[in-house]
C-alpha cells in the first residue's frame, strides 16, 4: 500500500507511523445489530437470471449475488476477511506485494501478493476495478472521493463498510463474511478470537488492571508525536484484552472517539507521565533512541521505570485470524511487560 504523504491517512508502516484521524460514521449504528444475509430470490447480478441476496451495510439493505465469484476490494481491510473465508478476491488495493511484516502477516501477502491492483484505498482507479468485471464490491466509503461510490456502484453492486470505536472491526468482519454466504464461518471465527482473548485477559489481569498504557507514535518528520485511544484501528489487540488507556490531557485530543490525539511536539512529551507503560509504535526503535537526550522523557515514570515496550507488529488487525494471530504476538509481550512491572 503506498501511504497518503499526509499523516492523517497513513497506516503503520516498519519506520514511520502516522495516524489516520478517523471520523466516526454515524451510520455505523445501522451495521452493528445486523450483518445477516437472507434469500431475496431476485433475478439481477451479473448474468441472466442470477439468484440475489439481500444484506445489510452501514447505508442499509443492498442486493447482490447469491453467490459472488468475482469480488473487488477497494478498501483495505475486506481482502483479510475474504482471505480467512476461502475466498481471494480478483482486485485488491496497492501494497499486498509488499512483505513488510508491519503491514500484514505473511498469510496475506502469500495470497495477494500477485493480484491484479485497482489504486490505493484513498485514491482509487476507477477504470481499474470497472476492467475486472466484478459481481461484488467491498468499500470503505468514508475514504472515497466525491462522486466515486455512484460509479462503483454502476459497476457492480457496493457493500459499503466501516468501523470505528472498541470492537467496531468485527462488526465489520461479520458483515463482510454475511455478504459473502458465510456468516456461520465469520461467527465462529470470531469465537476463536474472542476466547484467545479472554484468556490472555485472564492470565494478565494484574498487569493489564493496575496499569495504564499509552500506545505511541511519530508523526512524519519525527518532530511531532501522537497517542493512539481505545478503539484506534491500531489498538485493536490490546482493546480486544481489557488494556486501560492513559486519559487525554488538555488541548491534545479533538474529542472524536477512536481517533489520534493531536500531533505535539517534542516538548510536551511529558503528557505521557499519566501513562505507566509506553507503548511504542512497531519499526519505531530509532525515534524512541533519538529521545534519549530528552530530559523529559528520561524522567517519564515509565522511561525510569524501564517500561517501554514496542508494540506488535501488523497491529491494524483487519479479520479475526489474523486478530488471533496478534493475540498470539501479544502473549510474548505481555509476559514481557508482566515481569518487567512485576519487579
Amino acid at each position: 500500500m503506498t501511504p497518503r504523504t499526509t499523516p492523517a491517512f497513513r497506516l503503520p508502516r516498519r519506520r514511520a507511523l502516522a495516524a489516520a484521524a478517523v471520523g466516526v460514521a454515524a451510520v455505523l449504528t445501522l451495521s452493528s445489530c445486523s450483518a445477516e444475509a437472507k434469500n431475496s430470490g431476485g433475478d439481477s447480478g451479473k448474468g441472466s437470471g442470477a439468484k440475489t441476496r439481500t444484506v445489510t451495510d452501514i447505508a442499509g439493505k443492498v442486493e447482490v449475488p447469491a453467490e459472488p465469484r468475482r469480488i473487488v476490494s477497494v478498501d483495505f481491510y475486506s481482502p483479510a476477511a475474504l482471505v480467512d473465508l476461502g475466498i481471494k478476491p480478483i482486485g485488491v488495493v496497492e501494497g499486498f506485494d509488499d512483505p513488510d511484516p508491519n503491514l500484514r502477516p505473511k498469510k496475506y501477502h502469500d495470497a495477494l501478493g500477485k493480484t491484479a491492483t485497482v489504486g490505493t484505498y484513498y485514491e482509487l482507479n476507477i477504470e481499474a476495478v470497472a476492467k475486472q468485471d466484478p459481481d461484488m464490491i467491498f468499500a470503505e466509503t468514508r475514504f472515497l472521493r466525491k462522486g466515486e461510490l455512484e460509479r462503483l456502484q454502476g459497476i457492480a453492486p457496493v457493500v459499503q463498510l466501516d468501523a470505528s470505536g472498541v470492537g467496531a472491526w468485527e462488526d465489520r468482519t461479520l458483515m463482510i463474511a454475511a455478504a459473502v454466504g458465510k456468516a456461520d464461518e465469520g461467527k465462529r471465527q470470531q469465537t476463536v478470537f474472542r476466547k484467545r482473548a479472554a484468556e490472555l485477559k485472564t492470565e494478565y489481569a494484574d498487569v493489564l488492571t493496575k496499569n495504564k498504557i499509552a500506545v505511541f507514535g511519530y508523526g512524519q518528520d519525527q518532530s511531532t508525536w501522537g497517542t493512539y485511544p481505545a478503539g484506534h484501528f491500531y489498538v485493536p489487540s490490546w482493546d480486544a484484552v481489557g488494556a486501560r488507556f492513559r486519559s487525554f490531557t488538555e488541548g491534545e485530543h479533538k474529542g472524536e472517539p477512536g481517533t489520534v490525539s493531536q500531533w505535539l511536539s517534542l516538548e510536551q512529551i511529558g503528557k505521557l507521565s499519566n501513562a505507566d507503560i509506553l507503548i511504542h509504535s512497531y519499526g519505531a526503535g530509532d525515534f524512541v533512541t533519538s529521545l534519549s537526550k530528552n530530559t523529559v522523557w528520561k524522567n517519564l515514570p515509565a522511561v525510569k521505570n524501564g517500561l517501554v515496550f514496542e508494540n506488535i507488529p501488523a497491529a491494524v488487525v483487519s479479520s479475526f485470524e489474523w486478530g488471533t494471530e496478534s493475540l498470539n504476538q501479544l502473549d510474548t509481550l505481555l509476559a514481557r511487560i508482566d515481569a518487567k512491572a512485576g519487579k
